[in-house]
């Protein structure tokens, strides 16, 4: 059922370019703002951020547990494939990559910026716009895509598979409540709700724990769809690591895993300069990285239903 259930929100993102029909946001702005406006929760770190995160978890295991007792396998599936569509994350990863990589490579770094824009974090995107240097943007916007990847995406996954469906409801809700706490705009509004610094502190430290598993699992899997020694070394020495962010960590696997790409990999031709060819060279390796370790972890789940039944 997880096979079938991952394989049709999977196909619908092919179809859409993203969950984008059910990424309505607004609710969650508005939660927050709710909760936080209670006098139980004021001026008591935590309290807040737990129910804002864990309620709506809660509320999606009782959706599910009465669906699949109505409807048995059938409800399963008719709840469990729109949320996890909805806890996929926002944007069309594809699309952006394209637009930077054909800005990228006519050397137009004003385009480039503006199509990576959705990549990244509102505070990297301040930082790119005082960036001239072509080198140093293709840096931030490696990272930044990398970290985009891996959120949208393989996190979501580890935990559906670990959790089940609120395990990725719980992934994604944390994701948007850090967001929000951090004054990050949500999709549809940008929520006022008047958080401490300790729920900020929280969320940001939450949302770390909950990556600290799925980036090194999708570490593993990267060593083994790429350069197995590079990212092997890098995947060992991060393995235990209790201070580095979760870019960070994820920036150390891909640069293993790509280990000696040049510019010979690039689609781009010989129109372009070196440079740009092998900075083109190094998303273009991280797409097909990232898609090889999406097909391993897809065909482990059907071995695992094919020997498990």
């Amino acid at each position: 059922m997880a096979l079938l259930i991952v394989l049709l929100a999977l196909g619908l993102v092919q179809i859409w370019g993203s969950g984008g029909p059910l990424h309505r946001d607004g609710w969650f702005g508005r939660w927050q703002t709710f909760v936080y406006s209670r006098g139980v929760v004021q001026g008591k770190s935590g309290i807040g951020f737990g129910l804002v995160v864990l309620l709506p978890v809660l509320g999606t295991a009782i959706v599910l547990a009465f669906a699949e007792a109505a409807l048995g396998w059938l409800g399963v599936l008719l709840v469990s494939v729109p949320v996890l569509l909805y806890s996929f994350g926002r944007g069309n990863f594809n699309e952006a990559l394209a637009g930077y990589l054909r800005a990228w490579y006519q050397g137009n770094l004003e385009d480039a910026r503006k199509a990576a824009e959705p990549l990244m974090e509102p505070a990297d995107f301040e930082r790119a716009q005082q960036i001239s240097n072509g080198q140093e943007l293709h840096r931030l916007v490696f990272r930044a895509a990398a970290y985009r990847a891996f959120e949208r995406l393989f996190a979501v996954l580890f935990w559906f598979l670990l959790l089940g469906i609120p395990g990725a409801m719980l992934y994604r809700l944390s994701h948007l409540a850090h967001g929000a706490l951090s004054k990050k705009n949500l999709s549809e509004g940008e929520s006022s709700a008047p958080a401490t610094a300790g729920d900020q502190a929280l969320a940001a430290r939450w949302l770390w724990l909950i990556e600290w598993l799925p980036v090194r699992a999708i570490g593993f899997s990267l060593a083994i769809v790429g350069n197995f020694a590079g990212c092997y070394r890098a995947w060992r020495d991060h393995l235990t690591c209790k201070q580095s962010a979760t870019d960070d960590v994820l920036e150390y696997y891909l640069e293993g895993a790509l280990g000696g790409i040049d510019s010979s990999e690039c689609s781009a031709g010989a129109a372009v300069s070196e440079g740009q060819r092998l900075c083109g060279a190094e998303i273009e390796g991280m797409q097909a990285l990232l898609s090889r370790a999406l097909l391993m972890w897809v065909t482990l789940m059907a071995l695992y239903g094919l020997f498990a039944s």
